[in-house]
């Protein structure tokens, strides 16, 4: 890893390891992005498009102290988790998503699970904002723990589901 990635904290689960995305994660994340898998999360896109998802979700590191992980299942990225919070959010939000082979094994809630206890180790609250409809999303939610409140101001389209500390 680059020095330039070493502020990223690098987590661990039984399966999974959670780390710094790197130049070689971004064909998986691009064919992620390319394909209709990607609609609940903003996409299509192109993979110019991608590539400055992906530069995003990297700098949000350098400018807010967290942000996105790579999701490795110790054989290559499987998808990403982490936490962002852009200017139009408001409140921090983390979010998953899955490539298609890593799909049906249970690795969002895995990662998202250890995500979320890293930020509530200093933080109490934390939310993730998912689009009506997303079933696999809001089950993913349910298995953390999170409750469904009201919609985010910005996506009326979306449940703003609620993590606690402690809960």
């Amino acid at each position: 890893m680059t020095d330039s990635l070493a502020h990223i904290p690098t987590l661990t689960t039984e399966r999974l390891i959670l780390r710094a995305p790197l130049i070689e994660d971004f064909q998986a994340y691009a064919e992620f992005y390319a394909g209709d898998g990607s609609v609940p999360v903003g996409g299509p896109l192109s993979m110019r498009d991608a590539w400055q998802r992906f530069c995003a979700d990297l700098g949000h590191w350098a400018l807010r102290g967290f942000g996105w992980w790579t999701i490795d299942d110790r054989t290559g990225p499987v998808g990403t988790c982490g936490i962002h919070a852009p200017p139009s959010h408001e409140e921090p939000e983390l979010g998953w998503l899955l490539f298609a082979r890593g799909r049906g094994q249970g690795f969002a809630t895995e990662a998202a699970r250890c995500a979320r206890d890293w930020w509530l180790s200093d933080n109490d609250r934390l939310t993730s904002n998912i689009l009506y409809g997303n079933t696999a999303s809001e089950a993913v939610a349910r298995r953390l723990g999170a409750t469904p409140g009201r919609a985010p101001t910005h996506n009326a389209d979306a449940i703003a589901w609620l993590h606690r500390a402690g809960a």
